[in-house]
């Protein structure tokens, strides 16, 4: 998948900003930017998913979508990157912890998907569901590796 940089989400917005009945909010330019990812048109997706950021750097909520969009297409460097953005701007943002720690197991980094549960833990005490479904993908994940590894010594 091509990328589209900030630089021209930052020019997509400068553009909209100049006609003042295409001006676009955040949540305006994510409802687009799904509509192209149903679409098919990813490139145009990820491109307003960004505009959306650069339209309101303090909105979490732009980050998420747009590090969501990157984890649903296997983009999981791009996903941490934007979880971490989210999460700079709220630590205990729960959403994106659950994001970071599922983009931290598909990237190997099983230690950092363990910190961010422990996060969850803590400040959900049990009672989210980014919380349980960040536990499930660890304990799979140690359950596949224990059956993988249990294969490998049958074969000797």
């Amino acid at each position: 998948m091509h990328h589209i940089r900030l630089a021209a989400a930052t020019a997509l917005v400068a553009a909209l900003a100049c006609l003042p009945s295409q001006a676009a909010s955040p949540q305006q330019l994510e409802q687009r930017a799904h509509a192209a990812e149903r679409a098919g048109h990813m490139d145009e997706a990820s491109m307003l998913y960004q505009a959306a950021v650069v339209a309101n750097p303090a909105r979490t909520q732009s980050y998420i979508a747009l590090a969501q969009f990157y984890a649903r297409h296997d983009e999981y460097h791009l996903a941490h990157k934007y979880f971490a953005e989210a999460l700079y701007l709220n630590p205990k943002l729960i959403t994106a912890l659950g994001g970071s720690g599922k983009t931290d197991l598909a990237l190997g980094n099983r230690a950092s998907a363990e910190d961010d549960l422990a996060r969850l833990r803590h400040i959900c005490g049990g009672r989210c569901p980014e919380e349980q479904e960040l536990a499930a993908a660890l304990s799979a994940q140690s359950v596949a590796k224990a059956g993988g590894s249990k294969a490998s010594l049958d074969k000797r």
